[in-house]
């Protein structure tokens, strides 16, 4: 990834915006678990020469127009990956636990990345701070109000999709100026291009893990990348 873009970049920024899942807490982690267990719980039931990956993976990208992003919509997707692949033939007590596994997947506790509280502490008093994150509302808005975060952001959107349309209505909404807008999150798909798009900044900061969904192999755009969430502040001037 480039880093060409530099702090003097960063010099007018008036409001920074931030990813949640897999930028302040734990997501994809539970989503890679739960595939683990959906290939263990099918490969039983499973004719030889199906790819269950590519089936899960395909059953997913065919639903986001329909059920959209979020635990609501996996589990859905799994369930019918599962109908699909053993032709009908999947007990019911697996199609039972992986409806149990999205269940605990909305329900389970939110686990903070390291730095993340102070990172906020930090910049918080000197930009406007926002939380724009995709997903299912309810669940999202669950994460949000238990991480114990929701105090340092003055705006917060659950979206359908983050694209250039959706940054561009909440950078009205908020009244800023896409030039005063900087996007944080792990995801270059979803949280730095469309807003460069606008002719505004993003600071990428990698995660272990990356849907497949969400993966870029080539772009032309430059920004920031850090290594960690702890080099917020000095990017921007020491918060």
């Amino acid at each position: 990834m480039t880093r060409a873009s530099t702090a003097r970049d960063l010099t007018d920024i008036e409001v920074i915006g931030f990813d949640a899942d897999d930028t302040l807490w734990v997501s994809e982690d539970t989503f890679h678990s739960a595939e683990q267990r959906f290939f263990e719980l099918l490969e039983p039931h499973t004719p030889d020469g199906i790819d269950l990956r590519a089936a899960l993976t395909a059953t997913e990208r065919a639903n986001l127009p329909i059920s959209g992003y979020g635990v609501k919509a996996f589990t859905l997707s799994m369930v019918q990956a599962a109908v699909t692949v053993s032709d009908g033939r999947v007990p019911a007590d697996v199609i039972g636990e992986l409806v149990g596994i999205g269940h605990s997947m909305l329900t389970g506790p939110v686990q903070l990345l390291p730095h993340v509280p102070e990172v906020l502490a930090a910049v918080g008093p000197s930009y406007r701070l926002v939380l724009i994150t995709k997903g299912d509302l309810v669940h999202q808005t669950r994460k949000i109000t238990t991480s114990g975060l929701e105090h340092h952001f003055e705006h917060v959107e659950v979206v359908l999709e983050k694209d250039p349309e959706t940054y561009g209505r909440i950078l009205r909404h908020i009244d800023v100026a896409p030039e005063r807008f900087c996007m944080v999150g792990n995801s270059v798909r979803s949280d730095i291009l469309p807003v460069i798009e606008l002719g505004a900044h993003g600071v990428h900061v990698p995660y272990h893990l990356t849907w497949e969904h969400e993966l870029v192999e080539q772009h032309e755009e430059e920004f920031v990348e850090l290594d960690s969430l702890a080099g917020l502040p000095q990017l921007f001037g020491g918060g």
